[in-house]
């Protein structure tokens, strides 16, 4: 376990100390690998264990691979300049869903060190109330400032961490299986190392989560409607919530949804429209139906079967325990499969374990690959090695 923990260590030092990984896609690659390896040689070990000491060296591994890649400039993705940079227009008193980036009207807003690290600066932001509020807030106590984000983004998902711990000490599970979620590098790379709004995604659920299991489904709705104000994908888990007193629940869940959009402004300040042209515009590790049918409306209807297909499943157990298929549902069939999309689910993974899917953790990395060759495209063999484990794994279902 100790060995595992700092090989895990060691690769996010290396990972840390690469200043732009699209330029090094191969180290990344193999760096990223050697992690998910100590990280699948850690969780096999802890996984049923429940001693003190084991959850000492779990959180210790989790903090010390935490810091490591804490200072490290983003790279793989940029969305955390774009959070600086919404935060900016909403300080100079501009409304941000108003204007893309490369508009004139904000043009004096722009610098060097933000703006040019901006990606798609000609589309307008997609990113709701409540994800706009959080960067307001870290905006006003460190403006411009993109290691005060990425700090702020850690913290949250330190909560779904403390909130996890709590679930499974709930549900009487192994607290070694704090490991599944912990150490996982995906995790650690998408939201410590690229700074990814995900973070919040995971405070959300995984509280949520909580209050489910401890029988509180109104906290748990409450919870939900919070995260799907920082990005849509959570109002997925409202349909999990136990039959009983289901009108108040999603009553309480669209209380809170409405009013967080009238308390920024009104409907008109959700970014529909910005939102479908990143939907249908982005084409990056598309997802099952888009792989074979490049029409995204297609995909979401395929996403919202499936949703009614899992919530009419009418298995007893909470939210937490039932949130593995709904979540890898919604990821899998999604129009595009961008890594940090998967974070949501390792939370889950940690209660009810899939060693497919936990793998998949790890190969959906490999759609990093993107940047090995100009122009930038995801090569064939990245994709098999992706699908690889849910591929293994359904034909020796269907034998």
């Amino acid at each position: 376990m100790i060995g595992a923990g700092l090989a895990l260590g060691a690769a996010c030092w290396g990972l840390a100390r690469v200043s732009n990984l699209v330029l090094a896609p191969r180290t990344f690659l193999v760096l990223f690998t050697l992690a998910w390896l100590a990280y699948a040689c850690g969780a096999l070990v802890t996984a049923q264990l429940r001693g003190r000491v084991t959850v000492v060296v779990i959180l210790t591994v989790s903090v010390l691979s935490r810091m490591l890649l804490l200072p490290a400039p983003p790279s793989l993705s940029t969305d955390v300049y774009r959070y600086v940079w919404d935060a900016r227009v909403s300080s100079a008193g501009i409304d941000p869903y108003a204007y893309p980036a490369a508009a004139s009207e904000v043009a004096g807003l722009r610098d060097t060190s933000i703006y040019p690290r901006l990606n798609h600066p000609t589309w307008r932001t997609v990113y709701p109330p409540v994800a706009q509020a959080f960067f307001r807030a870290v905006y006003r106590l460190a403006p411009d400032n993109v290691f005060a984000m990425k700090l702020a983004l850690g913290l949250a998902e330190l909560i779904a961490l403390a909130a996890l711990a709590l679930l499974l000490r709930t549900l009487d599970m192994p607290l070694g299986r704090l490991t599944i979620y912990a150490w996982n590098p995906l995790l650690l790379v998408e939201i410590w190392g690229s700074g990814h709004l995900d973070a919040l995604v995971l405070a959300t659920v995984t509280t949520a989560a909580l209050a489910s299991a401890r029988r509180r489904d109104g906290v748990a709705a409450i919870l939900l409607g919070v995260g799907t104000l920082v990005k849509l994908y959570p109002a997925a888990l409202l349909l999990l919530l136990p039959g009983r007193r289901r009108v108040s629940v999603y009553a309480l869940f669209g209380a809170v949804v409405v009013a967080g959009t009238i308390a920024a402004g009104g409907f008109g300040r959700w970014p529909i429209a910005p939102m479908w042209r990143y939907v249908a515009g982005e084409y990056f590790n598309p997802g099952l139906v888009r792989t074979f049918v490049n029409e995204p409306l297609l995909a979401l209807a395929a996403t919202a079967a499936w949703m009614v297909v899992v919530a009419s499943r009418g298995h007893a157990g909470s939210l937490a325990v039932r949130a593995v298929p709904m979540v890898a549902g919604v990821i899998l069939l999604g129009a595009n499969v961008f890594p940090w999309y998967v974070v949501w689910l390792v939370p889950f993974l940690a209660v009810t374990p899939s060693v497919p899917l936990i793998a998949f953790t790890g190969t959906v990395g490999f759609a990093y690959s993107f940047f090995l060759s100009e122009p930038w495209t995801i090569p064939v063999w990245a994709r098999l090695v992706e699908v690889a484990p849910l591929a293994i794994a359904g034909a020796v279902k269907l034998r």
